[in-house]
Order: structure tokens, then C-alpha cells, then sequence
């Protein structure tokens, strides 16, 4: 007697990864997700709720608002990994393909493709802002919510930045980058909060221990807003030449915060150098020049009505004119332009105003459409056999009665 291997498509791990029981374990958990995320972001605010519950691996305290003991959760990135891997799996894969059940397959390709869109935005999708006075032009938008640090030497024509993201500093106790090209010296780094202000010492104030104080004034840490555009972070920041003179650098240590309106300027071998906290600059592959700003208020009051704005689209195959709206944005090369927002708030009859856009960088811009597309053919395609089906079953049973 013969025996034969199961292959692998018949195998239990893939048999239990696209099991009906494990996509209804995920979205339960999802379900529990949603909720909990719901509820925590009148506490934290819903980008750090997003970053919390939907855009994590595990979370750890999700239960601590509720002072239940610490259960860990599957995050909201996991839970869709395994959701679209069991879709793929249980709904295409397994799925033994015939000319019976091909629009339930082509439903199944269409739902994976609006999944991955998801994905494919959670990974390497941007948002931000760019503002602009008209006739004024910008290539680059701003993060909303990223934090960089830039080094740079002020004495030349052509400024080029050395560039240091959040997620290589925040949380750190300390950080030492070590000389880069065109940046001739250590950059020592220190995270002291995710949010602050610079405050003064004053005669008695009894501040915690631990505190940073330089030149009596120390950056005191504030609650993290729910709003989270208007955190300020803050560190302690300072340089040395090499690994012999660290400690000795620490004797010219700045404050790095935030909301400075200046950045920290210093003179290293003769030269000026720069280093500045600051929102991520994202480059945009084109220029947007704002040729005219038009706001329309309601009869009688200055609340705006609708608002407007003519730009100028430059980039290498040339410029075109293009009107962005409230519904309608400008959509190019993966980036979103959407009318925002206008200012200054406080601005009188005939001043001058500026236009803000928010902006998104979504690589799968377009693909909810071909999705949807995709699941409307899948279930037209079904809907036409289940219904000659249907045809022929009821043809045949005529058939059998007149015999």
C-alpha cells in the first residue's frame, strides 16, 4: 500500500491560515481595537490613539485606562497582516478555480488590492501642509506631526542639510552621531520631554532633580496635548571635535526646543554652523507657485463662504494652470493637494492673505478605484452565472415536465 503527502496547500498551517475561524478571530480583535482606540483618543488625541492601537505590532496597555490588569493585544498593522494573508490565502488560493466560482475569485482579488492599498498607505504614505503667499512658490511640504533635526553651514551660497529624524532620538536617554560628510565634528544628544516649555528659575522655585538647568533656565514638561501639532519636544544638545574632549563639549550645551524661533548657531574651526529642530520637509517632484488667492465670504459677515486658490504647476515637462478647491484637489505623481485652510485669521478687508493645502503622499492613490472596479466586474461576472445557471436549471425542469 502506498501513502501519499498531503501538499502543501492541503497542509494544516495553510489550511488554518485561511480558516473562516482565524478571520473572524481578527476582526473581533479589530472590533475590540476600534473601541478601545475610539475611547482612549478624548485622552490622547486621535493621532497618537492611531499610532497607539492601528499602526502597531502589539499593544501593551490597552487596558490601563480601565485599571484592568495589563492584557497585551495584537495591533491594529498585525491584525491586518494576518487579515489579508488569510484572505489571500483562504479566498484565492485555496480556492479551487473554475468557470463556476471565477467572479467569487476576481470579488477576492479586488477586496486583497483594497487591503494592500491600506497597507501600502500605512507604510509609505506622508501627510502634511505647505502654506504660500501669492506669487510665492515652495517644492517641499511640512510634516504635521514629524520632528527632524537639521545640521547645516550657514557661510555657504548653497545650503546642504544633514537631516536626523525623530525615530533615531525620541525616547533616547542619549545619542551621539558621529561626523558625517560635509559635517566635521561629534553631535551629542540628550531627548529630555515630548513636550515643554522653556522656564525660568526663580528665587526659591524648587524644581525636580534631575533637571537640566543652563544659564537658569530649564525646559519643564508639560502634559502631552491631545492635539498633537502643538507638542513641542525638547533636548539638550551640544558637540565635541573627538572622543578625548566629549565630556569638555558638554560646557557649550544648548536647549533644542520646538517652538525656538531661532536655531542654535555656533562657530566650529573658523566656520558657522547651524543645527535646528524643526517639522520634516518632504520634497515634492514638482513646484507649486500660488498665482492668486480667492475667498468668498457669506453676505453681511466676514465667515468665508468657499475659498480658492490659482497656482502654477512647474516641473521639467513644463507648467500648467490649475485651480484648487475645497472638492477638488490636484492630483500628480502620488501627491494630493487639497485646499485647506487660509490666513491670517485676524486679516482686515484687503489685506493680503495666504492659501494652505494639505497635502498626501499615497503611492495607492488610485487603487480603492481599481478595487472597486475589480469587486464590481467579480460580482457582475457572478451575478451573470448564478443567473444562466439558474436558466438551465429551470429550462431542464420545463424539459423533464413536458416529457
Amino acid at each position: 500500500m502506498s501513502s501519499s503527502n498531503p501538499s502543501f496547500w492541503d497542509s494544516r498551517f495553510i489550511k488554518s491560515l485561511g480558516s473562516l475561524g482565524l478571520a473572524a478571530l481578527m476582526m473581533t480583535f479589530l472590533l475590540i481595537l476600534t473601541f478601545l482606540g475610539t475611547m482612549d483618543q478624548t485622552n490622547m488625541g486621535i493621532y497618537q490613539a492611531q499610532k497607539k492601537y492601528f499602526e502597531s505590532w502589539v499593544v501593551l496597555d490597552a487596558w490601563a485606562p480601565w485599571g484592568l490588569p495589563m492584557i497585551p493585544l495584537p495591533g491594529g498593522m498585525l491584525c491586518m497582516i494576518i487579515f489579508t494573508a488569510n484572505l489571500l490565502v483562504g479566498g484565492i488560493l485555496r480556492l479551487r478555480l473554475n468557470k463556476n466560482n471565477l467572479g467569487v475569485f476576481v470579488i477576492h482579488v479586488g477586496i486583497a488590492l483594497m487591503m494592500s492599498a491600506g497597507l501600502v498607505k500605512l507604510l509609505a504614505g506622508q501627510e502634511g501642509y505647505l502654506r504660500l503667499w501669492e506669487n510665492q512658490k515652495a517644492s517641499e511640504y511640512i510634516s504635521h506631526h514629524e520632528w527632524e533635526i537639521s545640521v547645516f553651514e550657514a557661510d555657504t551660497g548653497e545650503v546642504t542639510e544633514k537631516t536626523l529624524h525623530e525615530r533615531f532620538w525620541r525616547g533616547r536617554d542619549t545619542l551621539t552621531v558621529a561626523p558625517a560628510e560635509g559635517v566635521p565634528f561629534f553631535l551629542n544628544l540628550e531627548f529630555l520631554h515630548g513636550n515643554c516649555r522653556p522656564q525660568q528659575v526663580t528665587a526659591g522655585e524648587a524644581i525636580p532633580k534631575g533637571t537640566v538647568v543652563i544659564d537658569d533656565w530649564y525646559l519643564k514638561s508639560e502634559t502631552m496635548d491631545p492635539e498633537n501639532e502643538r507638542n513641542m519636544p525638547g533636548l539638550v544638545a551640544w558637540i565635541h571635535k573627538g572622543p578625548e574632549d566629549r565630556e569638555a563639549g558638554r560646557e557649550g550645551k544648548t536647549f533644542l526646543w520646538g517652538g525656538q524661533n531661532y536655531p542654535w548657531a555656533f562657530q566650529h574651526e573658523g566656520k558657522t554652523w547651524v543645527v535646528a529642530i524643526r517639522k520634516v520637509r518632504h520634497s515634492m517632484p514638482f513646484t507649486i507657485q500660488l498665482d492668486n488667492f480667492e475667498k468668498v465670504d457669506y453676505p453681511g459677515i466676514t465667515m468665508a463662504k468657499e475659498f480658492r486658490s490659482d497656482v502654477t504647476q512647474i516641473s521639467e515637462g513644463g507648467r500648467r494652470n490649475v485651480r484648487i478647491e475645497m472638492n477638488d484637489p490636484l492630483r500628480d505623481q502620488g501627491l494630493i493637494l487639497f485646499q485647506s485652510s487660509w490666513g491670517p485669521p485676524d486679516a482686515k478687508p484687503g489685506d493680503e492673505l495666504f492659501s494652505v493645502f494639505a497635502v498626501v503622499h499615497n503611492p495607492s492613490d488610485h487603487w480603492p478605484l481599481y478595487s472597486c472596479i475589480i469587486i464590481a466586474l467579480g460580482m457582475g461576472l457572478a451575478f451573470v452565472q448564478k443567473f444562466l445557471a439558474y436558466g438551465r436549471r429551470q429550462s431542464k425542469r420545463l424539459q423533464q415536465e413536458a416529457a
